[in-house]
């Protein structure tokens, strides 16, 4: 029985229905499908730098870099392998320098650089190359241990020369001593040995090291092989108690200032628990060094700080921490101030009063700063020890004003013995035609 037109429209709605029903999970499904993927960290980044094959042995520099932290760093590997031969060594985040021996002359070889981001091991970068006999020579491998003040490099040489083509070799590298605008400080080192290895132990340079080797036929000079090798990333912060009083703390924090991306926390602990953090910001120029005021905090109250530095490594991209400071300091106990302040023409006239239970403060400083020039010029540092007057400590003075444009006052109380027991009673810049006016 043939169905009816009317059914035939209803069995069409139905498909129609249905295939919207379909495309609309399938939708859905990309879209998820989607959103998981943009989840997925970025790529960590190689390079093969250098790569070079002898009749056995073949050498490479490779770079490393891991912007998003995504690598799980014990499965960075250089693999060198073909149908036959399979080899691997282990490398880190930066910078490697390596080699694989004991190969077939003649034979093809792939090098390739893995690593695995949680998903597999994945080949970051590789060619191929092929070992040949020829005379030449290269650099091996550069070996790097950091010290307290210093930089070790052990540089491993081979020199093939089989004919004795070559009257001399010589390894000579250069490296500045200051500056990238400086120029490049060069040293020669004779090379006798087919298999030879050098230290160098009077490197100090922040830049890129520059070695070769090259070899000497009468007039001619031949380049062997050449590398620039880049010092290890070491970073620098420094945090240092500047005062404390009974609600607050001063902090001064030194760091490198060439660095873009670096922040500092100030973790505050009390009886082990986190009670809360202070985010630090530096001046634009680290190198001045940044003040820092902890304040809110509880008289007579002991406290654990931890600062904790964040900063991105140049070399490899990847966000590290450091711990820059770890003390335990308590507040002072409870003591209050005030003071009078007469002005003249000429002259600024100071009373102060404490009241200090503790006996924290027994010098009052003042100290004066010509501002009106590029940088601020010291004109004044005197000192006043308080008298007790009826149970209360007490001081005047009398300080002249300096011929100068503008200049800056700073009166402050400390303890003869600590001098990080301070505290700021008055400061201010005074425009001096503003003050005549």
């Amino acid at each position: 029985m043939r169905p009816s037109k009317r059914k035939k429209q209803e069995q069409s709605k139905r498909r129609f229905e249905a295939i919207k029903d379909l495309m609309s999970t399938f939708a859905m499904s990309t879209v998820a499908v989607v959103a998981v993927v943009t989840l997925i960290p970025a790529s960590p980044k190689a390079e093969i730098i250098k790569a070079k094959a002898l009749g056995e042995e073949i050498v490479y520099q490779v770079r490393v870099t891991d912007e998003e932290n995504a690598l799980d760093l014990s499965t960075l590997y250089v693999v060198l392998e073909n149908q036959f031969d399979y080899y691997k060594q282990p490398i880190r985040l930066g910078e490697n320098s390596g080699y694989f021996e004991g190969l077939e002359d003649g034979t093809e070889y792939r090098l390739s650089v893995y690593g695995n981001k949680g998903f597999g091991q994945e080949r970051l970068d590789t060619l191929k190359l092929t070992t040949q006999e020829t005379t030449g020579g290269t650099i091996l491998s550069v070996d790097q241990e950091v010290g307290d003040y210093m930089t070790t490099y052990t540089v491993d040489l081979l020199i093939n020369d089989p004919e004795g083509d070559y009257e001399s070799i010589a390894f000579v590298y250069g490296y500045q001593m200051g500056h990238m605008e400086e120029e490049m400080f060069y040293q020669s080192i004779p090379v006798t040995d087919k298999r030879m290895t050098i230290e160098l132990t009077d490197i100090y340079t922040h830049e890129a090291i520059h070695m070769y080797i090259e070899a000497f036929k009468g007039e001619e000079v031949f380049l062997l092989d050449e590398l620039y090798v880049t010092p290890p990333f070491s970073y620098y912060a420094s945090l240092y108690l500047q005062s404390l009083g009974d609600e607050y703390m001063d902090f001064s924090l030194y760091t490198e200032s060439s660095l873009d991306k670096q922040s500092f926390e100030m973790y505050i602990y009390q009886n082990d628990l986190l009670i809360r953090k202070d985010s630090l910001v530096l001046k634009e120029d680290g190198y001045e060094g940044s003040s820092f005021k902890i304040s809110n905090l509880e008289p007579n109250t002991t406290y654990d700080f931890e600062c904790v530095a964040t900063f991105t490594n140049p070399q490899t991209l990847r966000t590290e921490e450091r711990i820059i400071y770890q003390e335990e300091l308590t507040t002072l106990e409870d003591y209050s101030y005030r003071y009078e302040l007469m002005e003249t023409n000429d002259a600024l006239e100071f009373t102060i009063f404490l009241e200090d239970p503790s006996e924290y403060f027994q010098i009052v400083f003042v100290e004066m700063y010509d501002v009106s020039l590029e940088y601020p010029m010291y004109l004044l540092g005197q000192s006043y020890y308080f008298t007790l007057v009826e149970g209360e400590k007490q001081v005047s003075f009398i300080i002249n004003k300096p011929m100068v444009d503008a200049y800056k006052i700073h009166v402050g109380m400390q303890n003869d013995q600590d001098y990080t027991i301070t505290e700021t009673i008055y400061e201010e810049v005074v425009e001096m035609e503003e003050a005549n006016e």
